[in-house]
């Protein structure tokens, strides 16, 4: 649902695309995993790809989807045309890796106030989700003040929710999580992916050309020292506005920008 806007822009201009948006296992219509980290969505989504007759792509995403997008075209680099992200997934500082710039220093600083002031709701889906769900799928009231919390803080809508997203664009995203009952498996996904998921290792490299898409309220803002570590940054944009949610937020932009990037690698 969150992509619907930027997929219809996405399907339409020069170069136009076949758009497939896959839904993580556990969230809304997706199954819901049996066992703890049943599927790793970086190896299903090529899987996907394969069925529907794609053998290379593009992979873009935001948030959890820039971590599955980084890991499709880390792990499948034969497949992957270019890589479009709009958070950066870090990794490990090797022996020999120089002194941490002043770039890198502010990034880490902007991470641990975010941790301190925004990331309680990630503490507890890390370690216990399972607590949580049963309040959350006991409570309309419960379910909505924790996710439209989210999308008053991470957006670009200066506390204003509403001037961002309208109210029918909220009922219709808690009504996914309502109707499938999916807030506990999709809360357990944090939790797998801390304690189950291999990490990217400091040897890792994302070979694809890369952009990395800067929305300036966004949770905290790479810098692209940070990302060139881990990936071939051959396009880095900071937008003039826009949060953690852009493909809502601002589609014309991602869609612009995906689009141009498209334009130097498809060729």
């Amino acid at each position: 649902m969150e992509y619907q806007r930027l997929a219809i822009l996405l399907s339409q201009g020069e170069p136009s695309f076949a758009v497939v948006i896959p839904t993580q296992p556990g969230f809304g219509f997706s199954d819901r995993q049996t066992l703890p980290y049943q599927v790793e969505p970086s190896d299903l989504y090529p899987k996907l790809m394969t069925a529907l007759g794609h053998d290379r792509f593009m992979v873009s995403g935001t948030d959890i989807g820039s971590g599955v997008a980084t890991r499709i075209a880390l792990y499948h680099p034969d497949r992957v045309i270019a890589a479009h992200v709009a958070a950066v997934a870090t990794k490990p500082r090797a022996p020999d890796d120089s002194t941490p710039t002043a770039a890198d220093l502010d990034y880490e600083a902007q991470a641990a106030v975010w941790a301190r002031d925004e990331g309680g709701y990630q503490a507890i889906q890390n370690s216990k989700p399972q607590t949580l769900a049963f309040a959350l799928a006991d409570s309309p009231v419960g379910l909505a003040s924790w996710i439209v919390e989210k999308f008053r803080s991470w957006s670009d809508c200066d506390g204003d929710v509403f001037s961002v997203f309208p109210p029918e664009v909220l009922i219709d995203n808690l009504m996914i999580y309502w109707t499938t009952n999916t807030i506990g498996s999709s809360g357990r996904y944090y939790c797998e992916a801390t304690h189950l998921r291999p990490r990217i290792q400091a040897g890792d490299y994302v070979r694809a050309p890369t952009a990395v898409a800067v929305w300036p309220k966004d949770i905290a803002l790479a810098p692209r020292e940070l990302a060139a570590r881990l990936y071939n940054v051959q396009r880095y944009t900071v937008f003039p506005k826009g949060g953690h949610f852009p493909a809502w937020e601002q589609p014309v932009l991602y869609a612009d920008d995906l689009r141009q990037f498209a334009r130097t690698v498809l060729v």
